[in-house]
């Protein structure tokens, strides 16, 4: 017989993969998606056309009969919106090519196909406010053969059709306005299917009917916003396991699971779903769309796909059941405005592993978590902002996962939990349902620290790197019970500009701890500190809130550490500006000379000259009117002649 399925919404399917409850299962998650992304064709040409900009969707309506065989669909979708200009004429909707239009109705005179839009023209134009509703009927191979975007499958010689719309694939199956910054209010799907199958969808499944053909018809109503992208299906033999989550006003709400009856064995995990929605009701506030459901679909993709209300899961992991259903709050309720401003979903989703950590081990489980995605190796360079959102690395890279939540994590260190806490609650009072940039996440951790963040925000999120710091530090006895303690925090990274951050200082005395905070933000800094007992060790950043590098310097404290031959540290910063700094070691009393030279072996300038003794020496030099160029800084003396080369940039 051949499998027909009436729709109305995305569709998505890969392999199934299961794995492990730790912090590396995003990995697989992102190479699966950036393979997926990989095979959309003409990936540049996402960016909407301005005319898209001339009005508001605000639902769409999806019917699709799907022939499962052939690999084909042939659908009627409803797009109902309002005019945001006088005097329109047009509705540009994105719709992949292989798609090809047969008509349209209602409000639509007429339609053209170009480059991958669907242009409808209107019966009469429309002004400002006005609304209006046309439907599309089209057919045709979805996404160019089924690449990813609407997938068909099998598991265990069973069909499995799914969709997985992220980020740019909605308009590969059903014709949209396909950006996440223009959320319709509803969207209504209906999936006629053969009666040995289950059609899941976003929303509350109001009815199933059964037809004469031996097929059902299940009619699915999402009435929150959703982005396209969210719109999802699941369509095989689905079994159910019920769980019910009870609501912060006591209500309840149910959650569902459908997985394949061969895997019922692999569900267990997944008994942690409204443990989960409490805790984080609990922190950002009732879980967004009470009024309906929370579950997993079962699909053939190897990872996990937030659709509102009803994840998509292809592998079984408690931080990848959390991650998602996080992103229900992060990502669903409030949604990343463009795909520049995806760390607003996905490091907002990443961090919620780490809190989950804490909730359920501990506090030195949250810092080991943090600790062991702070990994910029793995990272791709660049900001954490996607400047280029045509390339599908930029979109799904662990910088954008793991640097993301450490944005959150540090955040936390710099206003306290206190006031982080409280930001949240604020940030889904004012976004609720709607969408947001990081700018709005800004102003809203303002607006409740009551401090200016710009400084934190570009440094973290729009500029690259991190610090590099390199930590000396000595003390002296000066009196009776008189301790003198001075620390030199130089951040000694070459490749991006200074970070301004808040550095806690653990001072250990032997038989009691001091913990100090100071602000750190130039090439060099010093502070100073007296004390009654002695210091005998000092940590910087012990609980790790910054994420960094960091070096401590070999000296004694007390005496210096002699060195077995003369040294010349590595000039920072290099490249430099207004003063690069080094370091100078003599492992005996000598006469020495530091000079700086020019490409020429021309002496420009002689920073010291004579008697030294023995030890460390930190050295400086500003090189004044010379003009930029590349310089040597040179230690030398009867014996010894020795080099490094210095770049000058004003």
């Amino acid at each position: 017989m051949k499998i027909l399925l009436s729709v109305m919404l995305p569709l998505i399917v890969w392999l199934p993969v299961y794995g492990q409850a730790d912090h590396d299962w995003v990995n697989r998650e992102i190479q699966m998606k950036r393979e997926a992304l990989s095979l959309q064709r003409k990936l540049e040409k996402t960016v909407p056309l301005a005319e898209q900009d001339f009005y508001d969707a605000g639902f769409y309506g999806i019917d699709l009969e799907i022939d499962i065989p052939s690999e084909t669909i042939a659908g009627r979708v409803t797009v109902r919106g309002r005019s945001l200009r006088d005097e329109l004429v047009e509705v540009v909707l994105d719709l992949l090519s292989p798609l090809k239009v047969d008509r349209v109705w209602g409000d639509a005179a007429d339609f053209r196909q170009v480059n991958d839009k669907l242009i409808v023209q209107l019966q009469a134009p429309i002004d400002s406010g006005g609304v209006f509703d046309f439907g599309v009927a089209y057919s045709g191979n979805p996404v160019a053969g089924g690449l990813k975007g609407f997938t068909f499958a099998y598991h265990n010689n069973v069909p499995i059709v799914s969709t997985l719309s992220q980020p740019y694939f909605a308009r590969g199956w059903f014709p949209c306005k396909d950006i996440p910054g223009d959320k319709v209010d509803s969207a209504d799907i209906r999936l006629t299917v053969p009666d040995s199958l289950t059609a899941v969808s976003n929303g509350v499944l109001v009815d199933i009917t059964n037809n004469s053909d031996g097929s059902q018809t299940f009619y699915w109503q999402e009435r929150y916003p959703i982005a396209s992208y969210l719109i999802s299906l699941a369509v095989t033999n689905y079994r159910r396991l019920d769980q019910t989550y009870t609501a912060l006003d006591g209500g309840s709400m149910p959650v569902y699971h459908w997985y394949y009856p061969e895997d019922e064995h692999r569900t267990s995990v997944m008994l942690l779903t409204p443990e989960m929605i409490t805790f984080f009701a609990s922190l950002w506030g009732e879980y967004p769309f009470v009024g309906e459901k929370y579950g997993h679909a079962q699909f053939s993709w190897g990872g996990g796909m937030e659709h509102q209300t009803c994840t998509s899961l292809g592998a079984y992991s408690e931080l990848m059941i959390c991650h998602e259903l996080a992103h229900q709050w992060w990502g669903n309720m409030v949604t990343c405005a463009d795909w520049s401003e995806i760390w607003l979903n996905e490091g907002f989703a990443r961090y919620s592993e780490a809190l989950w950590q804490e909730y359920r081990i501990g506090k030195e489980a949250y810092h080991d978590f943090m600790s062991k995605i702070n990994r910029p190796s793995y990272w791709q360079p660049g900001p954490v902002y996607v400047v280029n959102t045509a390339d599908v690395n930029s979109i799904f890279n662990l910088l954008v996962y793991d640097k993301g939540a450490w944005i959150l994590h540090m955040l936390r260190g710099v206003v306290g939990d206190s006031i982080f806490f409280d930001i949240f609650p604020a940030y889904r009072d004012e976004y609720y349902m709607g969408v947001a940039t990081t700018e709005d996440f800004q102003r809203v951790c303002e607006e409740v620290s009551g401090v200016d963040l710009d400084w934190f925000f570009q440094q973290w999120v729009m500029r690259p790197g991190q610090p590099n710091y390199k930590v000396f530090w000595e003390r002296r006895k000066i009196a009776a019970n008189q301790w003198r303690m001075r620390v030199r925090i130089d951040q000694i990274q070459s490749k991006t500009e200074l970070f301004k951050m808040p550095l806690d200082m653990l001072v250990n005395f032997g038989k009691s701890d001091s913990l100090l905070r100071v602000w750190d933000s130039t090439a060099s800094q010093v502070f100073q500190f007296q004390f009654a007992d002695m210091p005998e060790r000092i940590t910087i950043d012990p609980d790790n809130w910054v994420l960094k590098t960091i070096q401590y310097s070999n000296l004694d404290p007390d005496i210096g550490y002699l060195p077995q031959e003369f040294l010349l540290s590595a000039p920072y910063p290099n490249p430099f500006n207004a003063a690069v700094n080094f370091d100078v070691y003599l492992p005996q009393n000598a006469d020495i000379k530091i000079a700086i030279y020019d490409l020429t072996g021309c002496l420009v300038d002689t920073i010291i000259e004579g008697y030294h003794p023995a030890g460390y020496h930190e050295m400086s030099w500003q090189p004044g009117d010379l003009a930029s160029g590349l310089y040597f800084v040179r230690l030398e003396n009867n014996w010894i002649n020795l080099s490094k080369k210095i770049v000058y940039l004003k």
